[in-house]
């Protein structure tokens, strides 16, 4: 009588097996099947194929995430090197100058770079973009370095007026001091004319200083045209008439928009 092979024997991968490869049995002394049923050739070759796509898929969305922070790198570089060559309206700050190559901060670091705003409230007023802005704050804030700092961004276009008022002269004279040290750096050829009180740009822009003791004082801009009007301690004119009636002078013929 022929021997007939058992399953197990056959196809013992169907089969437990312990450490050291021995059959798990049941209590009955016979092999113990695997749980589930047994996967086909088809069925093996449908997880692999499903194992794999699954790989490539996070390996796309690694180098998805990639090209998006490349992306963003460039845009920020870009938007940077924007502002640097007055292409772009906007502060530069030293989280800006961060975004650009190593070598190029460092040049810009040594030799280009004549100013760099405070964290905090001075570079949120000088990113506003806003008609109006308020800069407030106790003494040493940088308030009145912000105030000279700010209409130079459009020192670039020649139909740029822009008008700074204090109190009064002695006040005056502290920011026009402040400027003395900044606008030459900033902007090479500019010139001062004391008589006016007025700086000259080599792109013909104007930045006035001048004061307003009293209300009437504002009738000497009357038919005047600013493109940028800044008030430093505003809250020490008499009344608001100098800020309301100054507001009609706050207009250009500049083509390009402020």
């Amino acid at each position: 009588m022929d021997y007939e092979a058992k399953d197990w024997e056959l196809n013992p991968h169907l089969y437990l097996q312990d450490s050291e490869g021995n059959f798990v049995k049941n209590k009955d002394g016979t092999p113990r099947k695997k749980a589930g049923r047994p996967k086909t050739d088809t069925e093996k070759a449908i997880k692999s194929a499903r194992a794999t796509i699954s790989r490539k898929q996070r390996n796309i969305q690694k180098l998805e995430q990639k090209l998006n922070n490349a992306k963003s790198s460039f845009k920020k570089q870009k938007e940077t090197i924007e502002k640097l060559d007055n292409t772009k309206e906007g502060v530069v700050t030293e989280s800006d100058l961060d975004t650009l190559p190593k070598a190029v901060k460092e040049v810009l670091d040594n030799h280009h770079v004549f100013f760099h705003a405070n964290e905090g409230p001075q570079t949120d007023f000088l990113a506003a973009g806003e008609k109006d802005v308020l800069y407030g704050g106790a003494a040493g804030g940088g308030k009145s370095y912000a105030m000279i700092v700010d209409p130079l961004r459009y020192a670039h276009r020649s139909a740029h007026r822009a008008l700074i008022l204090r109190r009064s002269m002695p006040e005056l004279r502290e920011l026009i001091d402040k400027s003395r040290e900044l606008y030459p750096k900033a902007f090479i050829g500019a010139k001062f004319r004391e008589v006016d009180k007025i700086w000259k740009f080599p792109s013909g822009a104007t930045i006035q200083f001048s004061f307003l003791e009293k209300d009437s004082d504002v009738y000497r801009f009357q038919g005047q045209a600013y493109s940028w009007i800044g008030f430093d301690e505003i809250t020490h004119l008499p009344t608001e008439f100098a800020w309301n009636y100054l507001a009609s002078r706050l207009r250009t013929t500049d083509p390009e928009p402020s």
